[in-house]
């Protein structure tokens, strides 16, 4: 009798040992598999003001594993749709509506169906059955997450990026058509949804451009993943584009770099929020 318990226990314990250690095995590989980011570098066309063209620069970003890309940036697309949801919409129940409190007719002689309450769910005026009530929408992604899920994104719309040089006092005139001329030199075709990205914000080029139906612009900190994947064309400046090496490559060291950080952090936390 021992001998056959013994011969039990041996052939239960071999078995968790082999299942431990295939389990471990998956989860070394799905980790591994997660880990996995490249750098990327695609050629992005560069132009001056007037449109002509000066070769090409240079768009090196981290980026996601083939097979975890698409996942990575739908999970921040979600992540920035839930974080959206202000969860204020709010109903009543029958017991938080006013009034009710007085039977509204006679229990029995009037042929219609028995009523203890005028704020049944199912009278006019009553309570909701199940309505929403205000809660948290919110959900939690990694920060380095976050910015691989941008820099992958940024790498896929580089064939549809161009790189300007910088814009900064271009639009003085503050006039819509100069800016509509430009995006044209630049090779935005009228109807394209364009996303222009500037170092910092320009008074002179959001006037000018404000009223322009189908252009987004945005600084290079506070850049936002609809932006870029629902745009036909990316115009940005040089010192963005730099920025933009510096920031998601992590070769910011100096002080600018970490005031560049804390701007695009202070950018992240509000959207949190």
């Amino acid at each position: 009798m021992a001998c056959a318990t013994t011969f039990a226990r041996s052939t239960y314990l071999g078995k968790e040992a082999a299942v431990r250690g295939k389990a471990k095995q998956t989860h070394a590989v799905g980790k591994g598999r997660s880990r996995t980011t490249q750098a990327l570098a695609k050629a992005v066309v560069k132009r001056n003001f007037e449109g002509q063209d000066q070769g090409n620069t240079q768009l090196q970003l981290p980026t996601a594993g083939a097979q975890t890309a698409k996942g990575l940036v739908h999970r921040y697309l979600v992540y920035r749709q839930q974080n959206a949801r202000r969860g204020t919409a709010s109903t009543k129940t029958r017991s938080e509506v006013s009034g009710g409190g007085k039977k509204p007719f006679a229990q029995k002689g009037t042929g219609r169906a028995r009523r203890g309450s005028s704020r049944s769910p199912l009278l006019r005026g009553g309570g909701v059955i199940f309505g929403p009530k205000p809660r948290d929408w919110s959900i939690k992604m990694n920060k380095k997450e976050r910015r691989l899920a941008m820099s992958t994104a940024l790498v896929s719309a580089a064939e549809s990026m161009i790189c300007v040089e910088d814009l900064n006092g271009k639009f003085e005139t503050r006039k819509t058509k100069s800016v509509v001329q430009a995006l044209e030199r630049w090779g935005v075709n009228k109807g394209d949804k364009a996303l222009l990205i500037t170092k910092e914000v320009d008074d002179d080029l959001m006037i000018a451009g404000r009223n322009i139906e189908k252009l987004t612009m945005s600084t290079a900190n506070a850049l936002d993943i609809f932006q870029v994947l629902r745009a036909d064309k990316i115009v940005v400046e040089e010192s963005a584009l730099e920025f933009l090496h510096n920031f998601y490559n992590g070769a910011g060291t100096d002080e600018a770099a970490g005031e560049e950080e804390s701007d695009v952090e202070e950018a992240e936390t509000q959207e949190e929020e």
